[in-house]
């Protein structure tokens, strides 16, 4: 299935939020009501500069994630009527914006994203307070 881009954030942290609509009818006036939000965070050295940075090297962590990493957050709600799956996708998105808005935006979210993904690359459990 097609996602369909709807709406895109500038963040703070100079990332793109973007927002992508996948709902689709499941049966006659019903349907899957489906949002998804995404970054994509291309690996960057400067991300790995200064202070908390951890004792790997870039180019190990290049080698395990690849040039880029992405963000993915998906809400779904089912068997939606026809004539609320407007108004059902904005309350996703609205809730989504005002828990995750200002995590999202810190400094730090592209290096612990990648640190995370990292991680999971190698098997291993992130310790956040470390990081």
């Amino acid at each position: 299935m097609k996602d369909k881009l709807i709406d895109k954030i500038k963040l703070e942290n100079g990332l793109t939020l973007e927002f992508y609509d996948r709902s689709r009818p499941v049966a006659s006036d019903r349907w899957l009501v489906s949002f998804i939000a995404r970054i994509d965070v291309e690996v960057k050295p400067e991300y790995f500069q200064g202070e908390g940075t951890p004792d790997i090297s870039f180019h190990d962590i290049r080698a395990a994630v690849g040039d880029k990493v992405t963000y993915r957050h998906e809400k779904t709600r089912n068997f939606i009527a026809e004539t609320e799956k407007d108004q059902v996708f904005d309350g996703l998105k609205e809730r989504f914006l005002a828990a995750s808005l200002a995590y999202l935006s810190n400094p730090d979210f592209p290096r612990k994203l990648i640190l995370m993904q990292y991680q999971k690359a190698r098997g291993q459990v992130m310790n956040w307070k470390s990081q």
